[in-house]
C-alpha cells in the first residue's frame, strides 16, 4: 500500500506498510526453515529443548523487521516509523547523509559514513517504491 496524499496547504504525505515476509514469500520460507533447523541443532547439542526455544525466540527478535509489517509515514516534518515494538520519528533536519541499498535507506545524523550510523540512524524499508521514497527524501534533505 503505497499513497501519496496532499493535505490542505499542499504538503505531501507519503505512506506505505514494507511486509517482507509477505513480499518474499520464498525468502521467508527458506528462512523459517534454517530457523527451525538451528533451534533443533541448539536443543540436541545442548541436550535441552529450552536452550532451542531460546535460540529461536533470539533469532526471531532479531529479524523481526522481516516478519512483522511496519508502517511508515513521511511528510514535510520527518519521517515515522511504526511497528509492534514502538515508533521512531526523525526530523528531516537531523538527517546529515543518506545511505541506500537494496532493500532500504539509512538516515543518518552523520555527514560522513562512520559504524555508528547503523545505531543512531533510521532504517526505512522499500515495499516496491524504492525511487519513490529516495526522491521524496533527497527533495527534503538535500541530499
Amino acid at each position: 500500500m503505497n499513497s501519496i496524499e496532499s493535505d490542505s496547504t499542499g504538503n505531501e504525505t507519503l505512506h506505505w506498510v514494507s511486509f517482507p515476509m509477505k513480499e518474499r514469500p520464498k525468502a521467508a520460507a527458506a528462512l523459517i526453515l534454517i530457523m527451525i533447523v538451528s533451534a533443533l541443532a541448539a536443543s540436541v547439542m545442548m541436550q535441552g529443548i529450552w536452550w532451542g526455544i531460546i535460540g529461536l525466540a533470539l533469532l526471531f527478535l532479531s529479524m523481526w523487521s522481516f516478519f512483522l509489517p511496519v508502517d511508515f509515514v513521511m511528510d514535510s516534518d520527518g519521517v515515522r516509523k511504526k511497528s509492534p515494538f514502538g515508533t521512531e520519528i526523525r526530523k528531516w533536519r537531523e538527517v546529515r547523509s543518506i545511505i541506500p541499498d537494496a532493500n532500504g535507506v539509512l538516515l543518518s545524523p552523520f555527514k560522513e559514513p562512520t559504524r555508528l550510523a547503523k545505531f543512531r540512524g533510521l532504517g526505512v524499508q522499500f515495499s516496491g517504491n524504492r525511487e519513490e521514497v529516495l526522491e521524496f527524501i533527497r527533495a527534503r534533505t538535500g541530499s
